[in-house]
């Protein structure tokens, strides 16, 4: 336990150290010279699911993928100074004129993009205390496939505005801290649109987990990349286009930009198209009248990705050996090195 406060206090003093400074960066993209459609892409493979209970012989290469915040100063989620804080998890709803008073997304460090029952789809924005956003949402209800995803980052906050009641029970055992509601810390009352301000959530929760690895590692883009102006991906009854501008990624949805409420148009550093099964799930929602099932995307196991950053793409594969390890994002067997700053993950089914 010695070793471990040190290291807490070395990382404390390096993240004064490094807050005090002003830090510059500037990053040249060029080569946006063609499009390339995802569906051909990357090409989806089969995923076979690995059990919790050991690893996967396929599951890729064991190479640690971001140095930790505590040796380094740097956020293993963004790879950016200053973002070592408390996580919390936001289910953000991505229907109808939801979309036009989306607030917050601008200020995670990673946005997953999630197919939810009718084909339709739902976001799972991470937010560090570090750098949050003076409000998040709307916040609509939590899915089982927030479980196994968020299991990686430790017991993070996970602020949902409902649950069906055969998932409570699950919600209840996993290792998150459920923010509902009834927590006092929603808009209107938790009615939608409902909102939370994370400043709140951070001191009414000063215990969640902290930053760490979850798979992504940050670096110079590799060789072997191939220009892309756009990268897109598709569910039953939702799409996603990232058009490449400058350093960044413009976000569109279902055929318009992806504008926020406080921080103008979506955006994103990086781009990742994790091509996952989406199966049946273990519960069924009664409550538009009639029987509508909760479907769930794998992520853990192993199957194919594409990878954009800097107006180029580059085709691998992902690996998870169980719930909680970090994900092994790979291009040719070695660790596909991500854009500092934020990322998307679209779960293509």
């Amino acid at each position: 336990m010695n070793v471990v406060r040190a290291a807490q206090e070395r990382w404390r003093s390096s993240s004064r150290r490094v807050k005090a400074g002003v830090i510059a960066a500037a990053v040249a993209v060029a080569g946006t010279a063609i499009a390339v459609p995802l569906a051909q892409a990357g090409g989806s493979k089969a995923v076979r699911p690995v059990a919790a209970s050991g690893p996967s012989p396929n599951a890729g290469p064991a190479t640690p993928t971001a140095p930790p915040a505590t040796d380094s100063g740097l956020s293993p989620l963004t790879g950016l100074p200053g973002g070592g804080g408390h996580l919390l998890a936001v289910k953000i709803d991505n229907v109808g004129q939801a979309q036009y008073q989306q607030a917050g997304l601008n200020s995670a460090d990673v946005v997953y993009a999630i197919q939810v029952e009718g084909g339709l789809s739902r976001y799972l924005a991470v937010f560090d205390s570090e750098h949050a956003p003076a409000s998040v949402g709307p916040v609509r209800s939590a899915r089982q496939s927030d479980i196994p995803l968020l299991a990686a980052y430790g017991k993070v906050g996970l602020a949902y505005s409902g649950a069906i009641s055969g998932l409570r029970p699950d919600l209840a055992q996993a290792n998150l801290q459920s923010i509902t509601p009834s927590s006092g810390l929603f808009s209107r009352g938790g009615s939608s649109p409902t909102f939370i301000r994370p400043a709140s959530v951070f001191s009414a929760y000063p215990d969640l987990a902290q930053a760490k690895n979850v798979g992504f590692t940050f670096g110079d883009a590799p060789g072997g990349g191939v220009p892309a102006a756009t990268a897109s991906a598709r569910m039953p009854a939702a799409s996603f286009t990232f058009t490449a501008s400058g350093a960044s990624w413009l976000v569109s949805v279902d055929g318009h930009p992806a504008n926020t409420t406080d921080q103008g148009r979506a955006t994103t550093s990086n781009v990742i198209v994790q091509h996952v099964p989406v199966v049946p799930g273990k519960y069924t929602d009664h409550n538009a009248g009639r029987p509508d099932n909760e479907v769930f995307s794998q992520t853990t196991g192993e199957g194919s990705a594409d990878f954009y950053r800097d107006g180029q793409v580059w085709h691998g594969k992902w690996s998870k050996s169980d719930d909680s390890a970090p994900t092994q994002y790979t291009v040719g067997g070695a660790p596909m090195p991500l854009k500092t700053g934020r990322t998307w993950i679209v779960l293509a089914p």
